[in-house]
């Protein structure tokens, strides 16, 4: 039996090095390297309407900066749709103080008849939380403010490189034809084709789990009674893309309508039961066949990269998780190098799943006929690799 034969210890310990300064770096130049990959996927969502302004006759800068501007203007216009929903909440803040008083009575006198803890003393430890949080509500505030701020930067900074990665497309082309002199012009064309294929069908398959999950929302609030259903239901959908804490943020609004205007609190729990069974479905059904079909990811790579890209970039690496492991499996593909890291970044097969069964039924069938010799590795591959 031949041995096997792993790479050079320098050669591995070369590539650890590398991965180690790639992590540095990425973790240190975080607030330039993120907006730059929102906008090679903001640029790749505009690049048909780029592309169709220019045959139409435009200038290649005006082509490339309507629709730039065009999708400036529509975010601008949803946030500032968010913001008048939350400031027409907190104008209603005295009638959710007042619930929130009942509510607070009510769960005291339950404490009290079953746990046999005084009222007085509840209210004691519920007022040293309460001058706690508003101790700390300067920090809050301070904070809130810095992350808007951040964000409104980000944003136009995002908007900014998606203008010059339309407009200079050509040159960026160029650009890696010089950079790999000696490959096949086609195989770059083909490798970046493939990356702006897999990144607009992304695109196209979350635009589908939003409004599914926009249309369940709604339904379900509209159902319950709530009041504005389609903007909170398809505000829930549009944080789907925040994995984990998105139904969490989408939730909160809702809830806070239900406790505010409606009479009973099961209607607030009744939001509560909805996005959550909205969510299961999204995330065991929904997402997997919709998104999933669209980016052939390895499902334990999928959770391994939203771990690891949270850990990296926080927020925003859990958005772009999907997305930038989706590219590296391409890129991968083409180095001749790492194409077993993109093997592995793939989705397994039918037939790998056969090719397992089957194996190890013809293993147990030779421990039971009691087999000394194992067999040839040409029959052991033959066995295994039947067809599907």
């Amino acid at each position: 039996m031949k041995e096997l034969k792993f790479a050079s210890p320098l050669r591995s310990a070369s590539i650890l090095i590398i991965l180690v300064i790639c992590f540095v770096i990425l973790s240190w130049a975080a607030d330039v390297i993120v907006p730059l990959l929102f906008a090679i996927i903001f640029s790749s969502m505009l690049f048909p309407l780029c592309f169709q302004l220019e045959r139409w006759g435009c200038h290649k800068g005006v082509a490339a900066f309507l629709p730039v501007l065009a999708a400036g203007i529509v975010t601008a216009a949803f946030l500032g749709v968010v913001i008048t929903q939350v400031m027409h909440l907190m104008g209603q803040t005295p009638q959710f103080v007042a619930k929130l008083g009942a509510l607070l009575d009510r769960l005291e006198t339950f404490v009290a008849q079953h746990f046999h803890i005084e009222k007085a003393a509840q209210a004691d430890h519920v007022h040293g939380l309460l001058q706690k949080a508003l101790d700390n509500s300067s920090a809050y505030l301070s904070s809130t403010m810095t992350f808007t701020t951040g964000l409104l930067s980000e944003f136009l900074l995002v908007l900014l490189f998606s203008f010059f990665l339309l407009y200079l497309r050509v040159f960026f082309l160029e650009f890696f034809y010089k950079v790999f002199p000696s490959s096949d012009k086609l195989l770059i064309d083909d490798t970046l084709q493939k990356i702006y294929v897999v990144i607009q069908n992304y695109l196209l398959g979350l635009l589908k789990v939003i409004v599914i999950i926009g249309t369940l929302n709604s339904v379900g609030l509209w159902a319950l009674g709530i009041e504005s259903p389609l903007f909170f239901g398809f505000l829930g959908g549009m944080l789907v893309i925040i994995p984990y804490i998105g139904i969490l943020i989408g939730s909160a609004l809702p809830v806070i309508v239900a406790l505010v205007t409606r009479d009973s609190y099961w209607y607030a729990g009744g939001v509560l039961g909805v996005f959550l069974f909205v969510h299961i479905l999204e995330g065991n059904v929904i997402t997997p066949y919709v998104v999933g079909s669209k980016v052939s990811i390895n499902p334990l790579v999928a959770v391994f990269s939203l771990l690891l890209f949270g850990k990296l970039w926080g927020l925003s690496g859990l958005i772009l998780a999907l997305p930038v492991t989706a590219i590296c499996k391409i890129i991968f593909d083409t180095l001749p190098g790492f194409k077993a890291v993109g093997f592995l970044l793939g989705k397994p097969q039918k037939y790998h799943f056969k090719r397992y069964s089957m194996l190890h039924a013809k293993l147990r069938s030779r421990q039971g006929a009691g087999a000394e010799t194992p067999a040839a590795p040409q029959e052991a591959e033959t066995s295994a690799g039947v067809e599907v």
